[in-house]
């Protein structure tokens, strides 16, 4: 057995750390508000096209989306119910009824449009929603909103591009799916009873992932307001 002693070199940083944070409040109608967040950080680096083969916390699935498609960001959202802003007060995280995808890819991707399809295709089956129904017809590329939320150099609206489709509904398959790309089954996690989640009042769960200085940031949000007694 090898004893380490002071002249033995530290042991090299942790490549990613997760947390996690439920945050519970009650609300003046007599609801309750609990939002779940859930974030990865992981040190590494897609944008300079290095080719990622291990993977410890961050889901490999997403991981492969980033590098295969050049995503400098992703947001996504699937939500039932509509906020009560008047009764409730502002959300954590807003977000249109049905599902919302908006993607920042990165100044190297020379057709964004036919990028855009394959990835709407791939996320499709990654969270079985109706996202291949993305087209052109339900495309629009903004040109004065949706900046970058991260740290990064790509702000040419030509690689910005959102859709959403305000009629996808969202069941318990999307969170079942959704859940898997955590780490791990434990932790808050277990607390996410999908039975009680879909008979509230309002309910949305998302996920966003931008650089943060030099860092990937992966962050997965789920968000309901609950009825009295529920």
């Amino acid at each position: 057995m090898k004893l380490k002693t002071l002249d033995d070199p530290a042991p090299p940083p942790e490549k990613d750390r997760f947390q996690e944070e439920l945050v519970i409040r009650p609300l003046h109608s007599g609801d309750t508000y609990a939002s779940f967040q859930f974030r990865t950080l992981w040190d590494t680096d897609f944008l300079r096209g290095n080719k990622v083969s291990h993977y410890q916390l961050f889901p490999k699935s997403l991981g492969q989306v980033i590098s295969k498609f050049s995503v400098s960001e992703l947001h996504i959202s699937f939500t039932q119910g509509y906020w009560r802003t008047m009764q409730w007060g502002q959300p954590f995280l807003p977000s249109p009824p049905g599902a919302e995808l908006w993607v920042w890819f990165q100044d190297t991707v020379t057709d964004v449009d036919i990028a855009w399809k394959e990835l709407t295709n791939v996320l499709s089956g990654i969270f079985c929603a109706s996202l291949n129904f993305i087209d052109s017809t339900n495309t629009v590329q903004p040109s004065a909103s949706f900046k970058p939320l991260g740290v990064g150099n790509v702000t040419d609206q030509r690689f910005l591009r959102y859709a959403v489709l305000p009629r996808e509904i969202v069941f318990t398959e999307n969170l079942t799916l959704w859940k898997k790309l955590l780490p791990c089954g434990t932790g808050l996690a277990v607390l996410m009873n999908s039975e009680k989640f879909f008979h509230s009042s309002f309910y949305s769960q998302a996920l966003h992932i931008t650089p943060v200085c030099q860092v990937r940031f992966h962050s997965m949000g789920a968000e309901t307001d609950t009825e009295r007694g529920v």
